[in-house]
């Protein structure tokens, strides 16, 4: 994903770098952000299912049902290397990043702390506790249609440091594994979890991408059309494990630039029971952060069709450039 402007554990790594005081780069923000949103969706209802039309309470119903046919509402979100790359190195608050710096860590602190956060209102992307022994997977009990479940969450990222020159550098072979095990989880969930959300780049139909960015040799621009789109190495790896599973994923969410276009009708066409969600534009962070953050409390609700829909699109922004397919139809 490009950025319209400057303003989505593995067991055994654990991020090296941060400008401390300030915790990880664009954590704070993603934190807020996906607060406010939260903030907006306090108070809007839940569904009513006897309150819908029938033909809407009955694939509504169908959907849960096969969510939550073990129990459990599996939800597994893979941040994928998400470098914020200017072409030129990066001062934030002062401090200097370097070329590309990674955000996805930040994302993934933000997201852990917006998720054992205290609820408000009607919120239920909060309360959960972390299990013991995984720092990446957060639990807690749901009540959805007059019956408890459990909801499972769990988050991934793809940096080893904030810093790309360490990424690549001293840290490369940390790196590799990162990528490698984020990676896995990503195409492990697409086969196995309820629900799958990929938040990072689309490298214009090069992604999803768990790696740092490729360049084009001697500068700082993404080699887009001699590597991403020539080779399509993260559409492909993402097509192989919708192949190779018996039973996908049934909801994915791709939070990433123009999704929609680059990946919706290749998903669709291997499995058309999954719901796909996904931007119809080149967004800003902002956008598909916060859909993402409705999405999670939506289907933590057992929402159907309209407030699902509300829920990825309560601002300007998002009404624009949110959309699903098959979710609920």
């Amino acid at each position: 994903m490009r950025l319209k402007h400057v303003l989505l554990v593995v067991g055994f790594f654990f991020p090296i770098l941060s400008f401390a005081d300030r915790g990880y780069l664009y954590e704070g923000t993603f934190y807020r952000q996906g607060k406010d949103y939260l903030n907006r969706l306090a108070s809007t209802s839940n569904d009513r299912l006897q309150n819908l039309p029938e033909d809407k309470r009955q694939i509504c119903e169908k959907r849960y049902d096969s969510l939550l046919k073990d129990g459990v509402l599996d939800i597994r979100i893979a941040l994928g290397y998400f470098d914020w790359t200017t072409g030129s190195p990066l001062r934030y608050y002062g401090e200097n990043y370097g070329y590309s710096p990674s955000m996805d860590i930040g994302g993934f602190y933000a997201l852990s702390s917006i998720l054992t956060s205290s609820c408000r209102g009607n919120n239920q992307l909060c309360g959960f506790r972390r299990e013991s022994g995984n720092m990446y997977r957060f639990s807690k009990p749901i009540r959805i249609r007059g019956k408890t479940f459990t909801a499972r969450v769990e988050v991934q990222f793809s940096s080893e440091t904030e810093l790309l020159s360490r990424n690549t550098g001293r840290y490369s072979a940390n790196q590799s594994s990162r990528s490698q095990y984020t990676e896995s989880f990503f195409k492990n969930a697409i086969r196995n979890a309820d629900v799958t959300f990929y938040f990072g780049h689309s490298r214009n139909g090069g992604g999803p991408d768990f790696n740092p960015p490729v360049f084009v040799p001697g500068t700082n621009k993404l080699n887009y059309s001699g590597y991403y789109k020539a080779k399509r190495p993260g559409l492909n790896k993402m097509l192989n494990a919708f192949s190779s599973a018996e039973d996908p994923t049934e909801i994915m969410g791709l939070f990433s630039c123009d999704s929609r276009d680059h990946f919706l009708r290749k998903i669709r066409s291997l499995s058309p029971h999954t719901g796909v969600i996904t931007s119809l534009d080149i967004l800003t962070v902002t956008e598909v952060w916060t859909a993402m953050t409705g999405a999670l409390d939506s289907l933590l609700r057992g929402q159907c069709q309209k407030s699902f829909y509300q829920s990825l699109r309560m601002t300007a922004g998002n009404q624009k450039y949110m959309t699903m397919d098959g979710v609920f139809e």
